[in-house]
């Protein structure tokens, strides 16, 4: 299993979303309608190379924003998120997905987005990985 699958696997374990994890953008949704939900963006990586050429480990950058309707619940969730990504560092994610060596990830961004009148945090975190 790739890394991208793997990790939606793991955000999968996140009761609060409810399975709403979706890449890149989100269905429309409103303060009461479809809630919380997570969006995430990741790429195939850049791998490591030495004078030797590339090697299999490489680098994935990743960003999960976190949206919820009531500023609370967008911090419990949040927690949870970063939970789980302090939890996928040193082990194996998804089913028979990369074993993660190291996970960093930023200080979170809070916002409130006053048109659908929703709250939103920004992790963005780099993941270190042997490729198969």
């Amino acid at each position: 299993m790739d890394f991208e699958p793997a990790l939606v696997q793991e955000l999968k374990t996140i009761t609060a979303l409810g399975g709403r994890i979706y890449p890149l953008f989100a269905p429309e949704a409103t303060k009461h309608n479809g809630v919380p939900y997570l969006v995430y963006a990741s790429s195939e990586g850049v791998r490591d190379k030495t004078l030797g050429g590339y090697l299999k480990s490489k680098e994935v950058r990743g960003e999960l924003n976190i949206v919820a309707a009531r500023y609370g619940d967008m911090k419990a969730i949040t927690k949870q998120v970063i939970d789980l990504l302090v939890s996928m560092e040193q082990r194996q994610i998804g089913t028979d997905g990369p074993f993660i060596q190291e996970l960093i990830y930023q200080q979170p961004v809070e916002m409130y987005e006053p048109q659908p009148d929703l709250h939103r945090c920004v992790i963005e975190f780099s993941s270190y990985f042997d490729e198969r």
